[in-house]
């Protein structure tokens, strides 16, 4: 298994790259908000393609240059599996794909920013390709949000969890197959996540479990508002 590299929080290169790339997705928000929707639907395309064609890019960067391995270099990890969807469902929009990358990848990309963990290294491409990776599975979640107003239906927070705990047996038993650690379910992050109370396994999971449904219920309120608007003013509508 490749060891894993960080960046320290609040370092100089935390601040540097998080900067760059925030402004990068914020620019990208904005100048979508000014295409119509022609345009619009041509750059989703384009973009979807690049972030499609660079799981092909940095898989095949890792094979040339040695590191790849089963254990550490699969698409297993859920930002690793959401990074191929934020470029599928800007092609292909379907609903249970968008409520996927709404909740794994708004959760998953944000403390990636927050607490950088390079799973695989960060070495020449492997550094710029995390924040390409990252960066994009945010911007799309983003897009499809603001600009495609697209909307997680009611109660998609839990459903997504729940849909978590099927996923994570799965996950669970190819890391025994291959004794390795996607998903970190055999073994806690080494980042500074401030929402991993302990390193013991199994415990240290828990801790991920109540992250993950507090952020999902967190990003669902304005969602949840906006339904709940919805339904005032047709309630008044009638009256």
């Amino acid at each position: 298994m490749i060891p894993h590299e960080i960046i320290e929080i609040f370092s100089q290169l935390w601040w540097q790259t998080n900067i760059i790339t925030i402004a990068i997705i914020v620019g990208m928000i904005y100048f979508c908000r000014q295409l119509n929707d022609e345009n619009n639907q041509l750059f989703s395309k384009i973009i979807g393609i690049i972030l499609i064609s660079r799981v092909f890019v940095y898989h095949s960067y890792m094979i040339t240059t040695g590191v790849w391995t089963v254990e550490s270099s699969l698409p297993l990890q859920m930002c690793g599996i959401t990074s191929i969807l934020s470029g599928i469902v800007l092609l292909w929009r379907n609903q249970f794909a968008y409520e996927i990358l709404f909740y794994w990848g708004i959760t998953g990309a944000f403390h990636s920013f927050l607490s950088p963990e390079f799973t695989t290294g960060m070495n020449g491409y492997l550094f710029v390709d995390y924040y390409i990776s990252h960066g994009g599975i945010m911007f799309s979640a983003l897009y499809l949000t603001i600009i495609a107003r697209m909307r997680p239906r009611q109660i998609s927070w839990l459903n997504i969890f729940l849909f978590t705990q099927i996923v994570l047996p799965t996950i669970g038993t190819v890391n025994y197959l291959l004794d390795a650690n996607y998903m970190y379910l055999a073994q806690a992050p080494i980042a500074n996540n401030p929402f991993i109370f302990t390193r013991e396994w199994p415990w240290y999971i828990l801790g991920l479990e109540f992250a993950a449904i507090l952020h999902y219920m967190i990003i669902y309120i304005p969602i949840g508002l906006e339904y709940r608007k919805k339904r005032l003013i047709a309630y008044i509508s009638t009256v």
